[in-house]
């Protein structure tokens, strides 16, 4: 997915056998036309982008990483392996009693801060985005528009009209929100989950008769950072209140889960919800694996064979609405879960349900889920990726079903449609095809390989002839013979698709030379698709949401397929690519907005960064699958780049230079205030080595020019990557391979041979191969403001590092080991994932770690006082580690995410549900301000001139808290 997840119009880059491969990755989207030397140069822009993006993205592993299985042994390094793995340091595993005690742990310290009159410190803002915009000529459509996080849920009123229309919308990250006025060119929009457990949401249900809603937690999509849930909640009026349900389950034993009494859905994530509409209190709730946990510098987690016991994931039922869970169905055995359920429509049958499992097809059972049987097999059965997303309706006295499926790519997905599947073995019809001529083409390979994270199948009720299907993006074919396939309808039961991607506003008209399109573009749709609702009294009305937010079209369609012909025209297709374009285009959304992303502020932040000059008003972040984003001191921000955003940073002498990560070794750099077409390639050197995913990137905080990265070695530029004249002529990120050797002077540190502190040059212990399931890269990089020498630096297996003359010539720079020294006894060992130096003793820093006291308990603790004397040991120094997580109150086994501590002495760290302080002076901890909901907190920034403290957040965007 990264190797992200494929976002809206924009690209990862990948290198495989020395070609430079593009993913499609998130985009965001700018309200207002670029003008001036910007929109002059639009049209180039576009074309060349669209050039990288169109190639072969079937090359990589995955356009996202999924969670690992058996299928993916040996293959590159995935991002859910590595994540798993270094929260799992030193152990391999996660028990799941340690994933349940972090939520007791920070509810703990909920508690305890509420009669603590240190905890009284000030409230978090929201700083935004809320509305994300994206200029023309970051979309390869052309068009500026505006996008929000990852959605995963939606659920619409079934009174929606012009006037009033409740939706309801659920972020991967971000949580519910609703609108009472959906129908609206901008809907406001309320957040209405602030009492979850987590924002993490995969499902929101309405029982037949409308008046309970039901959101279910923990995203079910099988990405690297798709969290894990905390259960059910419910709400009776709209979303104002919510009630979490027991969910208990007893004494429930599975092969391989041993033996589990408790919330049935803890620490998994929930699919779907299905509710009887004969008998409101029988639900059955279908989930799969969750993972939970992210930093700066990795995101998620996941692992295949997680230890015992745990809650099982497959399907449950409840006949006394939600108190009590019984487990009916194991999936057949899925490794994965289930991913989908459904009642069958007649309602005089409500004893049969069809349900869907990874790798397993779909089955169905006649007898409330005692038994069951397969009525259809997956088309890539040896893939535990495989998914089967299908709707079913009623029509002709009989059950139909619709069937979208496919996996990562081995075999094309395909879309089939059976009409009567109620009892008996059905037949399913194939509604997809290869040929161009066939109408059937529409759904070939409509999901392509990432059929597991974005496949979603709708029929609307009472329109049984009417089917959505909806998958990632066909990238070759976007604005040749077809815009994009991300949502496909039909009108006719599937014999017949349209390609709802783009809308009628304009004609692209694409040059000869391809992709070069009129000043005002189409309105269009982003990839990787989650969710789809329909209007109540307009089968063609839809809101969609996916990776880059929401989507609405107007209910009206109009006839574009003549622009085939002036593709035709242009030499782009052939006579059979024409052919399929008008078959999909003659029947077109007439508008599409993205409007509606005005307000929702879910998108997935990894970190922020700060101008020195400006600290309270010019920031930089980097989203998951949205890119890097600009903030200028309102809650509108400008997206500055596309791509899967990692780290940022601002020259501290000249702050109109910019960088920014993509993922793995991927850097840019910027000499023009971030302006998107000046982004120039720097990363070539930085492919001798590996990396995190998200490495970690700093700007010297004193001298100008100079960053370090971390990868197996610590890498430096003292010129921002290289000369900006040669970098802006030869290396400009839109025509340019990242890792083309010739953009960029990174530099290893240390001496000959020595450079890697992840090998044996620097001791045999904690060794672990970088980027490898043992985790061993360089995981955090630091520098002291005033003192260009020093620098800290720590690795995935817990070695810290500690440099006198970082600002030497590279191949004189020294590393001292910290952690081997006689007195870093205390020193925990584990996941390392944010270094802050005492701005007045360079031999000491604050340092917090990942992982569990259980794989260490001699070496309990999550946050140290490390302090290094150089001249202990008649000369050969000595390091010391003090544990501030203990005492009368310790914030308990939860991993920390970020650190940093302020002038007056207080320590803040980041968690998996919000932020915690430790006063100067106590021991005990208490949570750090108010108003910040519960969501991943990815990074911490600290402007200590300015007593601010940014929190970038995995779905709730970016807040600030002033400290006194």
């Amino acid at each position: 997915m990264k190797l992200t997840s494929t976002s809206a119009f924009s690209y990862l880059r990948v290198a495989v056998a020395g070609t430079l491969v593009l993913a499609a990755v998130a985009l965001a989207v700018t309200a207002t036309k670029t003008s001036g030397p910007l929109q002059a140069r639009k049209s180039t822009v576009n074309e060349d982008a669209f050039s990288k993006f169109r190639q072969d993205r079937d090359q990589l592993p995955s356009s996202k990483f999924a969670l690992p299985g058996v299928e993916r042994d040996g293959s590159p390094r995935l991002a859910a392996e590595e994540d798993y793995a270094n929260r799992a340091y030193p152990a391999t595993d996660i028990p799941f009693s340690a994933t349940l005690n972090t939520r007791t742990a920070f509810q703990k310290v909920q508690t305890r801060s509420n009669s603590n009159p240190n905890s009284n410190i000030g409230a978090w803002n929201l700083i935004g985005p809320s509305t994300g915009n994206v200029s023309d000529i970051l979309t390869f459509s052309g068009a500026p528009t505006t996008y929000s996080g990852r959605i995963t849920a939606l659920a619409i009123d079934s009174t929606c009209n012009n006037i009033t229309c409740r939706l309801w919308v659920a972020a991967a990250g971000g949580g519910v929100w609703r609108t009472t006025n959906g129908l609206a060119s901008s809907p406001t929009w309320t957040f209405v989950s602030g009492i979850f457990g987590t924002n993490a949401i995969g499902t929101l249900t309405y029982d037949a008769a409308h008046t309970t809603l039901y959101a279910g937690t923990g995203e079910p999509n099988a990405s690297a950072d798709s969290e894990a849930g905390v259960g059910i909640y419910k709400s009776t009026d709209g979303g104002d209140n919510w009630t979490k349900l027991n969910d208990t389950v007893t004494a429930i034993t599975s092969p391989g889960n041993g033996t589990y009494t408790g919330d049935a859905f803890a620490a998994r994530s929930i699919s779907s919800i299905v509710v009887d509409p004969t008998n409101a209190n029988v639900l059955y709730v279908s989930s799969t694996r969750g993972v939970r946990g992210v930093t700066s510098v990795v995101s998620g987690g996941a692992t295949t064979s997680p230890p015992t016991p745990r809650p099982p994931f497959g399907l449950f039922k409840s006949t006394d609405g939600g108190a009590t869970f019984t487990f009916i169905w194991d999936g057949n055995a899925t490794i994965r879960g289930v991913n989908h359920v459904e009642l069958d429509p007649n309602y005089g049958t409500n004893s049969t349900l069809y349900a869907a499992a990874f790798q397993q097809g779909i089955w169905r059972s006649t007898d409330g889920g005692s038994t069951w049987t397969q009525i259809f097999a997956p088309t890539s059965p040896a893939e535990n990726t495989d998914r089967s997303e299908f709707a079913v309706t009623f029509t002709n006295s009989h059950t139909r079903m619709y069937v979208g499926d496919g996996s990562t790519g081995v075999n094309p997905s395909e879309f089939f449609r059976s009409d009567e599947v109620e009892d008996g073995t059905p037949t399913f019809k194939l509604l997809s095809s290869p040929d161009r001529n066939n109408p059937y083409y529409a759904t070939y390979n409509y999901c392509t390989g990432q059929c597991w994270y974005d496949n979603l199948v709708v029929t609307p009720a009472g329109h049984p002839d009417v089917v959505y299907l909806a998958g990632s993006f066909q990238y070759d074919f976007y604005g040749r013979r077809s815009n994009g396939g991300a949502v496909l309808y039909s009108t006719n039961a599937g014999e017949h698709f349209y390609d709802m991607t783009w809308d009628s506003t304009t004609n692209p008209t694409p040059s000869d030379t391809c992709c070069q399109f009129n000043p005002v573009a189409p309105n269009g749709i982003h990839p990787d698709q989650h969710a789809l609702v329909v209007s109540p009294s307009n089968p063609g009305l839809f809101f969609e949401g996916s990776d880059g937010g929401l989507v609405r079209s107007d209910g009206n369609f109009s006839d574009i397929s003549s622009q085939c012909d002036d593709r035709f025209n242009a030499g782009l297709i052939g006579s059979l690519s024409r052919t399929a374009c008008k078959n999909m285009l003659a029947n077109v959304p007439t508008t599409l907005s993205t409007a509606l992303n005005a307000g929702l502020s879910t998108l997935q932040f990894q970190s922020v960064s700060y101008n020195p000059l400006d600290p309270l008003h010019s920031l930089q972040g980097g989203t998951q699958d949205n890119g890097t984003w600009s903030y200028t001191g309102s809650t509108t921000w400008n997206e500055e780049i596309y791509g899967d955003g990692g780290q940022s940073g601002f020259d501290a002498g000249n702050p109109s230079h910019r960088f920014n990560t993509f993922f793995a070794q991927y850097t840019d750099s910027n000499f023009q205030n971030g302006d998107p077409l000046k982004w120039v390639v720097t990363s070539g050197p930085l492919f001798a080595e590996s990396s995190y995913f998200y490495k970690p990137i700093i700007a010297d905080p004193t001298v100008s020019g100079t960053i370090f990265v971390g990868e197996q070695s610590v890498w430096r530029t003292q010129d921002w990557g290289g000369g900006q004249t040669y970098l802006e002529t030869n290396c400009p990120e839109f025509t340019t391979a990242g890792n083309d050797p010739n953009c960029g002077d990174f530099v290893r540190l240390g001496p000959s041979g020595a450079t890697d502190l992840t090998g044996s040059a620097y001791g045999s212990d904690r060794l672990g191969a970088c980027n490898t399931l043992g985790t061993g890269c360089v995981a955090a990089v630091a520098r002291q403001v005033g003192n260009p020498g020093n620098l800290w630096v720590a690795t995935g297996t817990g070695r810290v590092f500690i440099s006198k003359n970082a600002n030497g010539p590279a191949g004189s720079v020294t590393f001292t080991r910290l952690d081997s020294l006689p007195g870093a006894t205390a020193d925990p060992g584990r996941f390392v994932t944010s270094i802050y130096i005492d701005p007045s003793n360079t031999n000491h820093a604050w340092i917090s770690y990942s992982g569990y006291n259980f794989n260490t308990p001699s070496q309990p603790g999550h946050v140290f006082s490390v302090t290094y004397n150089p001249n202990a040991n008649g000369g050969a120094g000595d390091a010391t580690w003090t544990n501030l997580d203990g005492g009368t109150g310790p914030m308990g086994d939860l991993p920390v995410t970020a650190l940093v501590r302020t002038t007056r002495g207080d320590l803040y760290a980041g968690t998996d549900f919000g932020v915690l302080r430790l006063p100067s002076g106590t021991s005990t901890w208490v949570v750090g301000g108010t108003g910040l909901p519960a969501v991943e907190v990815a990074g911490l920034t600290l402007v200590n001139g300015s007593h601010v403290l940014y929190a970038a957040t995995h779905g709730r965007s970016v807040w600030s808290l002033k400290i006194p």
